[in-house]
């Protein structure tokens, strides 16, 4: 399975997006009355974790940025985003937890053969420079290769074609060497560093994805999100409109990506943190299911079973970290919406709003039936129209 898509076309217009979050919530929104009782975060349940596998994790990256001859403008924009990530509050913050420490930026290859067009050019190109050939610098233990494809070069791949299908990866060549693919989609610079700070991160945390996995699976209660969104640090925040923020204060955009403490504690997963509350909506399952995970494991996870042409009813929780007003909530065919697939489900809430305490119903019609066993619902938070939240569950057929 390749990791790390990091998915360019999605459908549900006002859901996701890759842009820079263009509003604010608003400001009745944080409701802090003093005559109000002492606030606790309504009950539910836990939020998922990723889970270390086997493998290692980087305990200094270096990032070595490639880039092709002619590209100077964005070769400079680039390096001054690079530049600014080492000693950064955001590096941190993503990354110290899973025992990642600064990383550190080497300098700046400027290739004069083609840029590759394929995944296997590509692996072959650092396979054979990163032995120290032709003014790079030579592979090490810690080392991440960056290549950074020019405006209007797109790369095919086993998994789909650049800035069609995906907006970036990493992977392992066969030799073991670390690289993270970096296309142009997009003519501005936030959207190419908010997928290059995804990358590294996933890079650092899971540079081995074939042969020696580490941060790229989630515990078995919440392993639905291995497979939707993805179970790497980047893919499980990716989808939500406040998914981007600024990196401390220099103007360049970054994705925020998951912490499993922020999880725990019943604060927002994706950090670093944003100023405003945290609010979500969790389904509540009582079946287990059979259910095959991201590593390919037969397990059982919690979900509901609803026949094709039946209906099935689940309570639907939501919980603030903090006193607000109330927001809406909105379920959705992970695949329709995605993949554009076929609708399989179809939902209708007993009412859409609610705040911290709401228990909600959801009404699961299936259409038709799911593959591999069923189809995955995604539950969206809104805040002031704009997507703060995400919860994913597994809808057996």
């Amino acid at each position: 399975m390749w990791r790390s898509s990091w998915l360019v076309a999605l459908a549900c217009s006002g859901c996701f997006s890759f842009g820079e979050s263009s509003s604010a919530p608003d400001a009745a929104f944080f409701d802090a009355s003093v005559d109000a009782p002492p606030f606790m975060t309504a009950a539910h349940g836990p939020q998922p974790q990723v889970v270390p596998l086997a493998g290692p994790v980087l305990a200094a990256p270096l990032v070595v940025p490639v880039f092709f001859t002619g590209d100077s403008m964005m070769q400079s924009e680039i390096e001054g985003f690079l530049a600014a990530l080492p000693g950064s509050s955001y590096w941190s913050a993503t990354t110290s937890e899973y025992g990642i420490g600064d990383i550190a930026i080497a300098p700046t290859v400027v290739d004069i053969d083609p840029p590759p067009t394929s995944d296997s050019d590509l692996q072959m190109l650092i396979t054979t420079n990163s032995a120290g050939l032709h003014g790079w610098p030579a592979n090490t233990p810690n080392t991440i290769y960056a290549v950074f494809l020019p405006d209007g070069i797109t790369e095919t791949t086993p998994f789909g074609t650049s800035c069609t299908d995906f907006g970036g990866y990493h992977d392992e060549t066969p030799g073991g060497v670390i690289y993270a693919l970096l296309p142009r989609c997009d003519s501005g610079l936030p959207a190419l560093t908010s997928a290059t700070s995804h990358e590294l991160i996933e890079a650092s945390s899971d540079p081995f994805p074939f042969s020696n996995p580490a941060y790229q699976n989630t515990d078995a209660a919440h392993a639905v999100w291995g497979l939707s969104p993805g179970g790497e640090l980047g893919d499980m925040c990716e989808y939500v409109q406040d998914a981007f923020a600024e990196l401390d204060q220099t103007g360049y955009s970054v994705q925020r990506t998951w912490s499993n403490t922020a999880a725990l504690t019943s604060h927002d997963p994706c950090v670093p943190a944003l100023p405003m509350p945290y609010v979500a909506a969790e389904p509540v399952f009582t079946e287990q299911l059979p259910f095959v995970d991201a590593e390919g494991n037969n397990i059982t996870t919690p979900g509901v079973s609803v026949a094709t042409g039946t209906a099935v009813q689940v309570e639907v929780d939501l919980f603030s970290d903090v006193p607000t007003t109330s927001w809406t909530v909105q379920a959705y065919d992970t695949d329709q919406i995605l993949l554009h697939s076929q609708t399989e489900l179809q939902f209708m809430f007993d009412q859409p709003i609610g705040d911290n305490g709401s228990k909600l119903e959801l009404t699961i019609y299936r259409v038709a039936p799911g593959t591999n066993g069923g189809s995955v619902l995604l539950i969206e938070s809104y805040v002031g129209g704009e997507s703060v939240s995400e919860w994913w569950g597994w809808i057996g057929n």
